[in-house]
């Protein structure tokens, strides 16, 4: 599931570019594509236009329940791996954890040299909840699963991360490898000014282009 606006995104990886094309083609392309019945779309008057999935005849999976809490959330991801993919980064679904404390983020980033885990944060959790998180990451980390933890958030969700890095152990021990970055409003909107980029060591992901 997916919005017209990380779609643009995606259209200019398959153009074989690092920007994103206008609004304007990426409707057309989602116009074509659902009058052949591979998608389909909702307008939820949400910032980044439709909301868009794939068709059963096209990914053998069932309607989505685009009401859900979680569908704001599911779209802030879709937008944050399409500027990853934009800037040169394969991206996986991080896999479940096969161990007792294990988390499971959002996205993996794989970059040509280093990998990054990627927390999407639209809303602050609790102290002990990030505490646990924490721990877990440390542990990957240590494991070599991943270079750096990427929180890609809202104000108050970046505020909660930042002091829970800092108020915990857990947070202390890894914070030196765990980057937080303010990336969406409170619509989950991706609202970077132009030219700012989301963290990334290695690279850098353009979170400009709305035209």
């Amino acid at each position: 599931m997916t919005d017209v606006q990380a779609i643009r995104w995606l259209l200019g990886v398959l153009n074989e570019t690092d920007r994103p094309v206008s609004t304007r083609r990426a409707q057309e392309w989602v116009a074509r594509m659902e009058l052949v019945g591979l998608v389909e779309r909702q307008n939820l008057g949400g910032p980044g236009g439709s909301v868009v999935w794939g068709t059963f005849e096209a990914t053998g999976q069932s309607r989505p329940n685009i009401y859900r809490q979680t569908t704001r959330h599911e779209i802030a991801v879709s937008a944050v791996s399409a500027r990853y993919l934009a800037a040169g980064f394969a991206w996986r679904r991080d896999g479940r954890p096969t161990y007792v404390g294990g988390h499971q983020a959002d996205g993996v980033a794989i970059g040509q040299r280093t990998s990054e885990l990627i927390e999407v944060e639209l809303t602050p959790k609790r102290a002990p909840r990030y505490a646990s998180i924490f721990a877990a990451y440390r542990r990957r980390l240590e494991l070599g699963e991943a270079a750096r933890v990427a929180y890609l958030c809202t104000d108050d969700a970046a505020r909660a991360v930042r002091t829970a890095l800092s108020a915990s152990p857990a947070g202390r021990a890894v914070a030196a490898h765990v980057g937080v970055r303010t990336v969406f409003d409170q619509r989950g909107a991706v609202r970077a000014p132009a030219g700012e980029r989301a963290m990334s060591d290695e690279h850098a992901i353009l979170l400009d282009g709305e035209r």
